[in-house]
């Protein structure tokens, strides 16, 4: 004869138990925030690669005007005469916004051209030539 047990286990609740909830609550929190953390990255990467997709444009329209103009002192081409010489589709000169909502300036006197923030020189990345805020090599 078999003992009587306390539990039946054809009468057990179907559900889930705090710890299980609580483990899965956790989970989610914790990936939501490795998103998050991801996303900002990549966003960041993201302004700074297009920054220097317009620099590269505009480094392009420099030396066409001066191959077109070979005896003008690049410091005094203005952007309205850079504007016929800038890729196709491209209406104006191209603005900078930096990694803190920052407005950069554009400083076309040098060649290769670069942002500035004030009168500071703008590179928040960690080379002067990879292309992120710069017009790379």
């Amino acid at each position: 004869m078999k003992p009587a047990s306390l539990f039946n286990n054809s009468h057990r609740a179907a559900g889930f138990t705090l710890l299980e909830i609580s483990l899965v609550i956790g989970l989610i929190i914790g990936l939501s925030v490795m998103i998050g953390f991801g996303y900002n990255s990549v966003s960041q990467y993201k302004r700074g690669k297009d920054a220097g997709l317009s620099l590269q444009a505009v480094y392009a329209a420099q030396r066409a005007y001066m191959a077109d103009h070979p005896t003008a002192n690049i410091a005094a081409v203005s952007a309205t005469q850079l504007l016929g010489y800038l890729p196709q589709g491209w209406s104006a000169m191209p603005t900078f916004i930096g990694l803190n909502d920052e407005v950069l300036t554009l400083n076309i006197a040098v060649m290769p051209p670069t942002l500035l923030n004030g009168k500071a020189p703008y590179d928040p990345s960690t080379s002067t030539n990879d292309g992120l805020w710069d017009v790379g090599e």
